[in-house]
């Protein structure tokens, strides 16, 4: 079956009077762009058809952005720069189950497939992966620095524990649960992750730091 990225999409509507202006209809012209990239890949993906999908006109969104690959990198930042900031519940155990709760939803919803289709397109075009690494992958690392950084000043686990330790494991435990055994994600499986996997890691990197310091 042909996708209505891949067919003659039939072209948007004139704009009116009644059109979204502005801040609006920048925003439904890179929510269009992600769809496409979801549903028909960057390859197949054009401008024409992201005018049809938000319903404006292809001047519209020429005026905006030159052509597709700023386009969809635009669209990828914009979703990127809402990063999630774990709420301070007062403890480490607390903050990681309420961050690996709010990635676990975002895994199982729309940024699951969103993630499929980026890292689809970043082997056809280097500028998306530069992108992905910089803004959904470097700023959502802020978030683990964020949480050991309390957890330190609280004094609950050494000085030093390394937060990337964090960045690097939750994700990937999160993703082969939601993606591959799809077993549910409830409260026993976090506080595991938390409790037996997480803590005891961040609590071995920061005194592993302090093992080599006093030895040097």
């Amino acid at each position: 079956m042909t996708s209505r990225a891949e067919s003659g999409t039939p072209a948007a509507p004139p704009e009116t009077g009644h059109t979204r202006r502005g801040p609006a209809r920048d925003d439904a012209l890179r929510e269009a762009a992600l769809e496409l990239l979801v549903e028909a890949g960057y390859d197949r993906m054009s401008m024409d058809a992201v005018a049809a999908r938000a319903r404006a006109s292809k001047a519209t969104l020429y005026r905006r952005w030159p052509g597709k690959r700023e386009l969809v990198l635009d669209a990828i930042r914009c979703r990127a720069a809402h990063v999630f900031e774990p709420p301070d519940t007062g403890s480490l155990r607390g903050d990681i189950i309420v961050t690996l709760r709010a990635m676990a939803e975002g895994i199982a919803g729309e940024d699951a497939d969103l993630m499929a289709g980026v890292l689809r397109a970043m082997r056809s075009a280097p500028d998306l992966a530069d992108c992905v690494r910089e803004q959904m992958v470097e700023q959502k690392r802020c978030v683990g620095r964020a949480l050991v950084a309390r957890a330190i000043a609280r004094g609950e686990i050494p000085p030093g524990a390394d937060p990337d330790v964090f960045h690097e494991t939750a994700p990937a435990l999160l993703f082969f649960r939601v993606l591959v055994t799809g077993d549910p994600v409830d409260d026993a499986f976090l506080t595991h992750v938390a409790d037996d996997v997480l803590i005891p890691l961040l609590a071995r990197s920061g005194q592993a730091k302090q093992d080599r310091s006093s030895s040097d």
